[in-house]
């Protein structure tokens, strides 16, 4: 699955601090939860040259509320209404469609819309912060079966600016959003997906 996501090295902390961290990051996530914005997706190799670059718009309303569609080379729409996942690719007439988990289907979009109060549930979360307003969060799943190995956060006075992720085979996505709004006007069925004709579906749900 194509998606998008978070990295950084710093310094690991005691276990008081990585709540206290975890603490912050929840309400930072809070604040960010009903927003809509352009992005740009990067996809790096191990060194960080830059292999792909994507353009996209999503947005997210809690809980656990998204729409989140990224253009060419590789167009593709994730979709969700709190319970079910979509995820469309147009060019390949293909929908698949899931019961949200986050556990299995930990996207950015989904930790963004998600409840942020649950964060050191699923995470060991550190934070720096720097000069200009600059907030560093770098998160570690504790889940060693997750797809994802670190993830980052950047916020500048309480406002995202990127996402970055690191899987396991040390392929890094980084995400830079622009054009920010808050609270925005939501078109009526935004987070329901109509499946197009002669679209075909899977389903990842167990029988």
């Amino acid at each position: 699955m194509r998606l998008a996501a978070f990295v950084l090295s710093i310094t690991i902390a005691t276990s008081s601090w990585a709540q206290t961290a975890a603490q912050s990051l929840g309400q930072q996530l809070g604040q960010q939860s009903n927003i809509e914005a352009d992005f740009v997706q990067y996809i790096l190799d191990a060194s960080g040259s830059r292999l792909q670059e994507t353009h996209g718009h999503m947005v997210l309303a809690a809980p656990n509320k998204f729409w989140w569609k990224t253009e060419d080379p590789f167009a593709q729409l994730l979709v969700s209404n709190g319970k079910q996942l979509w995820v469309y690719d147009a060019d390949l007439e293909q929908v698949t469609v899931q019961t949200l988990d986050q556990k299995t289907t930990n996207t950015p979009a989904l930790l963004l819309s998600g409840n942020g109060n649950n964060i050191d549930t699923e995470f060991n979360v550190v934070m720096k912060r720097a000069e200009g307003g600059l907030v560093y969060y770098r998160l570690t799943p504790k889940d060693p079966a997750s797809l994802y190995q670190i993830l980052r956060l950047n916020f500048k006075h309480n406002q995202l600016l990127e996402m970055q992720l690191e899987d396991t085979m040390q392929q890094k996505t980084s995400l830079s959003f622009k054009n920010m709004v808050f609270n925005p006007a939501l078109a009526d069925g935004l987070f329901e997906f109509v499946i197009p004709p002669d679209t075909d579906v899977i389903n990842m749900d167990p029988l």
